[in-house]
């Protein structure tokens, strides 16, 4: 009778230590604490650096060399010493007016003389012209031939022609049309050589215009 008894309260102490473990465990849960879900962070945005375009300057380019010297035949030509026992040409004359060139010309008797021309039109010296030759006091005398060239408009002028050094007169001499007149003329110590060509006053005057030549201008 007493091991039925000790039988029955082991049977029935089993089953209540089955149902212990199958009863869920509140404390545990109550216990567990629920872990926070974690924030993300703010994803940092990526700047994307501007590329900064050079801006071109333009430069200036040093010029490689400096200017240089106008050449000889661009200048004013002061004569040398040398210039002597030569005829002398356009590119001799220091200062002329425009319309002056070199070239052949008939004058009087002679055939294609080579000289220097232009032209001249109204009378008197406020309308004559100067060329001026600087001899830089390197020689001792000039020689001249002038006329009037057989193409010249008016056949009734009178060409007249006056040489001044250093601003001092030295002389004077006048042609008409179909004459060749001369200088032979001292010029030491003279370094601005004037040559002032013009139409004289006279009763021909503004009948028409009139080349003069200069021909055979040699220096010695």
């Amino acid at each position: 009778m007493k091991l039925r008894i000790l039988a029955t309260v082991l049977v029935l102490g089993l089953a209540a230590t089955g149902c212990g473990d199958d009863a869920p465990n509140t404390g545990a849960v109550a216990a567990q604490t629920t872990a926070p879900t974690p924030t993300e962070s703010p994803t940092a945005t990526e700047t994307t650096p501007t590329e900064t375009i050079p801006t071109d300057t333009p430069s200036v380019d040093s010029p490689s060399e400096e200017p240089s010297e106008p050449e000889d035949s661009e200048k004013p030509a002061v004569l040398p010493p040398e210039a002597a026992n030569r005829p002398l040409t356009l590119s001799s004359i220091f200062k002329y007016p425009d319309g002056w060139r070199d070239g052949r010309y008939d004058v009087a008797d002679r055939k294609q003389a080579t000289g220097i021309g232009g032209t001249l039109n109204g009378c008197g010296d406020s309308y004559g012209q100067v060329l001026e030759l600087r001899l830089a006091n390197n020689f001792s005398k000039i020689k001249l031939e002038f006329g009037e060239s057989n193409s010249s408009e008016s056949s009734e002028q009178i060409l007249q022609v006056r040489l001044d050094g250093n601003s001092q007169y030295i002389d004077q001499k006048t042609v008409k049309l179909n004459q060749i007149a001369a200088f032979d003329l001292p010029v030491q110590k003279v370094n601005a050589l004037k040559i002032s060509l013009s139409l004289k006053d006279s009763d021909g005057c503004g009948s028409g215009e009139v080349e003069a030549v200069l021909m055979n201008m040699v220096l010695s």
